[in-house]
């Protein structure tokens, strides 16, 4: 599986305001700082979701493989707040959009893969070229290390490039 259940985070959309939304626009600029994207976005901090908050939150929800609908729920802040860190561990077994998301990213570094969302075991097969391509170590498994890389190459090509604000599209 790859959801998470907790009542720690409240879920913030379009039309929230207040200091949740206030902290959220701060890490939002903070992940961006992190990922080296802050020139391509970043949002103001005033407390209120926003068009600029919600293009910034569906980027970064694209970025991290995640639900691209704009809702700051667990999975959304827990990878804004820690990066990689807060992105599941993907293995045989797993079906979610983070899924989708690495074999996209998999079949775009040129190792042949069907894009359904199901992690069996030829994702684990195709996991592991990529893995080791990519010199990483080889586990068939989405890790941290995994992740980072899978991260990076999402932060400016397709399809998250393409939730950027028009003049910093490629």
């Amino acid at each position: 599986m790859c959801t998470t259940v907790s009542s720690i985070y409240s879920v913030l959309t379009t039309g929230s305001k207040g200091s949740g939304v206030r902290q959220l626009q701060r890490n939002i600029n903070a992940r961006c700082q992190r990922f080296g994207v802050v020139a391509l976005i970043s949002v103001l901090v005033d407390g209120v979701f926003g068009s600029e908050t919600l293009t910034a939150v569906k980027y970064l929800q694209c970025v991290g493989g995640l639900p691209v609908n704009g809702r700051v729920d667990e999975a959304t802040w827990r990878f804004i707040e820690q990066g990689v860190a807060g992105l599941p561990v993907l293995a045989v077994g797993s079906e979610c959009t983070s899924v989708t998301a690495v074999q996209q990213t998999i079949l775009g570094a040129g190792v042949p893969v069907v894009v359904d969302g199901y992690y069996g075991e030829r994702t684990a097969q195709v996991v592991e070229q990529y893995q080791q391509r990519m010199g990483l170590t080889v586990s068939g498994v989405v890790g941290l290390e995994t992740w980072e890389r899978i991260v990076r190459s999402r932060l400016t090509d397709l399809p998250c490039a393409a939730l950027l604000p028009n003049p910093y599209r490629r």
